[in-house]
């Protein structure tokens, strides 16, 4: 990408319970999956276990 990431890790509880906590109510929760051809790439199957991203739909 041409410059650095700074990357930060939350645990589920901060993340929902920061929406819930600020008056919003969930409507929806996934981990995004890739998709079935990618599951040949080395260390993608871990993807699986540990998804990469969290996707959550959420109305205040």
């Amino acid at each position: 990408m041409g410059c650095q990431v700074e990357k930060y890790h939350h645990t589920l509880t901060q993340i929902l319970m920061g929406l819930l906590n600020q008056g919003f109510t969930l409507e929806a929760v996934e981990e995004a999956q890739p998709p079935e051809e990618m599951m040949g790439i080395p260390g993608m199957e871990q993807e699986k276990r540990r998804p990469m991203m969290l996707l959550v739909k959420a109305r205040r």
